[in-house]
C-alpha cells in the first residue's frame, strides 16, 4: 500500500490548504520580515527585493516546479553569504556566529519548502 494523505479543502475557496504555495506564503508571512532584517546586514543584497524574487512564484497559476527552483537559488544565496562582511548593527556586537546560525536557519526552512513543494 502507497502513502495515504488527507487532503484538506478550505470551504470558502474549494483549494486545498496545503499548497507548496500556501506554505511558502505562510512562512513569509510569518517569517519574512525577520529574514529582511537579517538581510540589512549585507549591503550587496536587499532583504525586500530578496523576499519579491520568491513571492513572484506565488501567484496562482505559477508552476510549482519554478518556485522550487526559486527557493533552492534563495539557499545557495543565504549559504553563500556566510562568513561575507557584514554591516554590523549596535545589535549584533560580538555575535557574527549568530548571523551565520540565522543564515543556515532560514536556508534549512527554504531546503525544506523547496522539498515539500516538490511532492505536492
Amino acid at each position: 500500500m502507497g502513502k495515504q494523505q488527507t487532503i484538506v479543502i478550505d470551504r470558502a475557496t474549494g483549494v486545498p490548504r496545503a499548497t507548496g504555495q500556501r506554505l511558502v506564503r505562510s512562512f513569509m508571512d510569518r517569517h519574512g520580515a525577520g529574514l529582511d532584517d537579517l538581510l540589512r546586514r549585507f549591503p550587496m543584497i536587499s532583504g525586500t527585493a530578496f523576499r519579491q524574487a520568491l513571492e513572484v512564484h506565488l501567484k496562482p497559476g505559477e508552476a510549482s516546479m519554478e518556485l522550487a527552483l526559486a527557493l533552492d537559488e534563495a539557499v545557495d544565496t543565504l549559504l553563500s553569504l556566510q562568513g561575507e562582511i557584514i554591516t554590523a548593527l549596535p545589535v549584533d556586537a560580538g555575535r557574527r556566529l549568530n548571523v551565520d546560525v540565522g543564515l543556515r536557519w532560514y536556508a534549512a526552512r527554504l531546503h525544506d519548502l523547496s522539498r515539500a513543494v516538490r511532492t505536492m
